[in-house]
Formats: structure tokens, C-alpha cells, sequence
């Protein structure tokens, strides 16, 4: 025998203790499972007023609520001691039933004290719906690691009473009085300087207007010169498509579109939606009064278009609203893919629902150009979220929605994201909420199939006094036969 091994037998204790240990291990583990399905899960949405609000609760490393209202912004406060996080999202706006409210003046007592009740029972709701997934997955973690069933109660009592716990005493904590001092986050912020913006560009848009229309011409007479000879001058031999996006019923910005169609000459126009704010009626009026009427206007509808805008734009005689279809213009075939929200009130859509549209309507398109359908000269987007699955299936996409122009390559095609046409942005990067107003020339070869040969990026400032062209040259080749 050896003389170093050990023959003792073990205590009487250790295996009890032992046990003790894992039933300890497997109840702390289900209440970890517990709190990240309580995080996961506790959310919900619900009708209030002439809203559709989500509530959520999650942890965080601070008690705090935050009021969100897409794409503005939040407004947040440190309204309790506990480590979580209240949310409350608006997700989607009867335009209808919110003016309809607006027009009766103020809610008597009544009305306010059900929209209250509303509020306050749907977030209840939502925290039943996180203790319920915190119970359950507490529950199924201790059978899963134990298989006894005092340890899957342990369990469930302990990841039920641990979000309980941290609800109670976020409860007991709560001061609303912490919204007197608020933190802005996002376009909420800039606020102040958005309403001074406002009222400098009520009070000059004539004068803006005059500065858009001779920067243009300036612009495209530059271009025409011989000494741009390097730039390749204005291309007059092709056929040229304006692309704008985000005008955002910006006076300026619907200005700028009108003087860039005249001056450049082009055969028709693409917006790649976000033609106004919220979607009210009286902007679908001033949108539909607005919208450039001497060319044709392809129009792809944007997150703030709702139906009624879509419906106004759609009226007119000279616009085509393209929502999963397909036109040809001047021989350039444009296939437009519209911002789901653009069909209800909601501002944002579900990131999940958004991509997986995408995905099914270039299936389709995908599927069509295979059985023997043209395939498009140019695919029109709002979101460049929904891009991903379209890459291939035509030589250029045309995005929106960012307020940030930018031109990359997308495979072997190529992806322009126009910015704003209407010299506004939505992020919280700018101290000024005033930018550039941006669109781009396309221009195409006079010969059928349509290709393109160039791109113009176009920037114009009208309150600096100032533009910019920048060319993209995508075949030179064709360039040579388009002077």
C-alpha cells in the first residue's frame, strides 16, 4: 500500500454539505436566469389616449424613468434608488384622435383621471409580465441543475422576490419631483436652437430662397465651363435623375429641389421619403401643395409619412408612389422599398419586423429577375436598415433617413445615402441643428439599358452662402461618350 494515500474515510458531513452547496449554487443561479428574463420580458404596450405607449422595466446601474418620444429624443431622471431602469416609449400616434383631442380644449377632470388609470395599468401589466418570466425561468433553472422539487421552489420563490424586491424598493423611493431637473438626450436636446432656427428661417426664407436660387445657378454655370473640363463639365449628353430625401417640409428645402430640377435639366425626380414631420393632415395639404410639379416625382414614403401624407402625394397627377414596386422613368427602372412605418401612425418600426420585410420583398424582387423581369436600373429606400438584402440586385441603391450624405460601394454597386434635402438633422452630435441641405445628380447614359456613368453630391448652405459639388466618376468609360 502505498504510504501516502489516504484511507480516512470521509466525514459523515461532507456530502450533506456538498449538497447544500449545489442546492445554494443552482438557487442563486435561477435567480440570475430570473433577473434577466424579468429584464427581458417586462414590457408591454398599450393604448392611452390617442397613443400606443410601451412600458418597459429593466436593470441598470442607476434608478432612473425615461419619457421617449421618437426620433426626438428622451427626457430622464434619477426618480429612484433601486438599479433599475422605467421607460416609457411612444410608439405609435392617432394623428386623427390626437387632433380631435387638441380641438376640445383642456381634458376635464375625468378624461385626465382615465388617461392616468390607462397609463398606470398598463405598466402594472408589464411588471406582472416580467415577475411571470422571472418566476418561470427561475423555476425551469433550478429543475435544470437540481431536478428536486424543494430546490425548483427555492427557485421560483427566490427569482420571483428578487425583482419584487428591487420593484418595492424602487416604489418606496419614488420622487417625480426629480423631472424639475431633467436630462435631455437625443433632438429634445437641442430644442431652444431648433426654435430659434425656426423663427430665423421664418423671418429670411425669402432671402434663403434667393440665396438657394443663385447658388444653383452659379453652381451648374461653373460646370458647364470649360475650365471644369477635369469635373467633366455638366454631362449634357445623359440622362439625369435628381435624388432628394428628408426634406422635412423645409421651405428652403423644397426651393433647393425645384432650382436643382430647372437648372440641371433632369428627366424626372426620386424621394426617398420623410417629405414632413408627423404626419398630420394639414402637412399632407402643405406637402401635396408643395411637392415640384413640371417633372415627374417618384416618391419612396419615409418613417414620418404616415397614410395620409402618402395618400395626398399619391393623388397628384404628376407623382408615383412606390411601395415594393417598380416604374420606369426616362428608361431608368426604379424599384422603391417604403419605410413600413410610413402604412400607420408609428414613428420607428420593430428593427426585427423592418429586416425581415426587407428580406421578403427581395426574395420576391430576386425571384421576378430571374424569371425573366427586368432588373432594376436603380433600387429606391428609405432606411438603410432594409439595404443589406438588396445588395446585387441592382448597380446603385438610393437611401435616406440618416441626415448624413455618404456614397460607398455595396458589392460590385454602389450605395448613396443623400442626407437631408431639408438642412435638418436628428442627433444630438450638433450643438447647431442646422446643416447643409444635400441632394445628389445621377446621371445615366442617353443610351438604353440605362448606366450609370456619374454621381454629383450636392451641398448647399443658404443661411452661409456657400455650396459644393463633389463627382464621383462610376465608369469612365461611358464618361468619354457622354461630353
Amino acid at each position: 500500500m502505498d504510504a501516502t494515500e489516504d484511507t480516512r474515510p470521509a466525514p459523515a458531513g461532507a456530502p450533506a454539505a456538498r449538497s447544500r452547496a449545489w442546492v445554494a449554487l443552482s438557487v442563486a443561479a435561477s435567480v440570475i436566469v430570473g433577473l434577466v428574463a424579468f429584464g427581458g420580458f417586462a414590457n408591454h404596450t398599450y393604448q392611452v389616449g390617442p397613443g400606443r405607449v410601451t412600458a418597459e422595466a429593466t436593470l441598470a446601474p442607476r434608478g432612473e424613468t425615461a419619457v421617449v418620444v421618437p426620433p426626438f429624443g428622451s427626457i430622464s431622471a434619477p426618480t429612484h434608488a433601486a438599479p433599475l431602469r422605467f421607460r416609457l416609449t411612444l410608439a405609435e400616434v392617432d394623428l386623427d384622435a390626437l387632433q380631435a383631442l387638441a380641438a376640445g380644449g383642456v381634458p376635464d377632470p375625468a378624461l385626465t383621471e382615465q388617461l392616468q388609470a390607462d397609463a398606470l395599468r398598463g405598466a402594472r401589466r408589464a411588471l406582472a409580465e416580467g415577475l411571470l418570466a422571472a418566476a418561470l425561468a427561475a423555476g425551469l433553472t433550478g429543475w435544470a441543475l437540481r431536478h428536486r422539487w424543494r430546490v425548483v421552489v427555492a427557485a421560483v420563490v427566490c427569482g420571483t422576490l428578487v425583482p419584487a424586491a428591487l420593484l418595492a424598493a424602487a416604489w418606496a423611493s419614488y420622487d417625480l419631483d426629480a423631472f424639475r431637473t431633467p436630462s435631455y438626450r437625443g433632438a429634445v436636446s437641442y430644442a431652444p436652437s431648433l426654435i430659434e432656427l425656426v423663427q430665423r428661417r421664418a423671418e429670411r426664407v425669402d432671402d434663403l430662397r434667393r440665396q438657394v436660387e443663385k447658388l444653383v445657378r452659379d453652381l451648374n454655370g461653373y460646370y458647364r465651363a470649360p475650365q471644369s473640363f477635369a469635373a467633366a463639365g455638366a454631362l449634357p449628353e445623359t440622362v439625369r435623375v435628381l435624388h432628394v430625401s428628408d426634406i422635412h417640409l423645409d421651405p428652403v428645402g423644397l426651393a433647393l429641389t425645384r432650382e436643382l430640377a430647372e437648372e440641371f435639366d433632369v428627366a424626372f425626380i426620386v424621394d426617398t421619403g420623410d417629405i414632413n414631420h408627423y404626419g398630420s393632415t394639414v402637412e399632407a395639404a402643405v406637402a401635396a401643395s408643395q411637392v415640384p410639379t413640371g417633372w415627374p416625382y417618384l416618391f419612396v414614403p419615409g418613417n414620418h409619412d404616415s397614410p395620409g401624407i402618402v395618400a395626398a402625394l399619391a393623388a397628384l397627377d404628376n407623382v408615383r408612389v412606390l411601395d415594393a414596386s417598380a416604374t420606369v422613368e426616362a428608361g431608368v427602372r426604379v424599384f422603391g422599398v417604403a419605410d413600413p412605418a410610413s402604412r400607420g401612425s408609428g414613428v420607428e418600426p420593430a428593427a426585427g419586423p423592418m429586416e425581415r420585410e426587407a428580406a421578403s420583398i427581395a426574395r420576391r424582387l430576386g425571384a421576378a429577375v430571374r424569371s425573366g423581369e427586368p432588373t432594376p436600373t436603380v433600387i429606391a429606400i428609405h432606411n438603410p436598415a432594409m439595404v443589406p438584402p438588396f445588395e446585387g440586385l441592382a448597380p446603385l441603391v438610393l437611401v435616406g433617413h440618416t441626415h448624413t450624405p455618404a456614397l460607398s460601394r455595396l458589392g460590385e454597386g454602389w450605395l448613396l445615402d443623400n442626407g437631408t434635402t431639408g438642412g435638418v438633422h436628428f442627433s444630438d452630435t450638433r450643438e447647431e441643428p442646422h446643416i447643409p441641405h444635400s441632394a445628389s445628380i445621377l446621371y445615366f447614359t442617353a443610351e438604353e439599358p440605362r448606366r450609370l456613368v456619374a454621381i454629383d453630391q450636392i451641398e448647399v448652405s443658404g443661411l452661409a452662402g456657400q455650396s459644393s459639388l463633389r463627382r464621383t466618376v462610376i465608369d469612365a468609360d461611358l464618361l468619354h461618350g457622354a461630353q
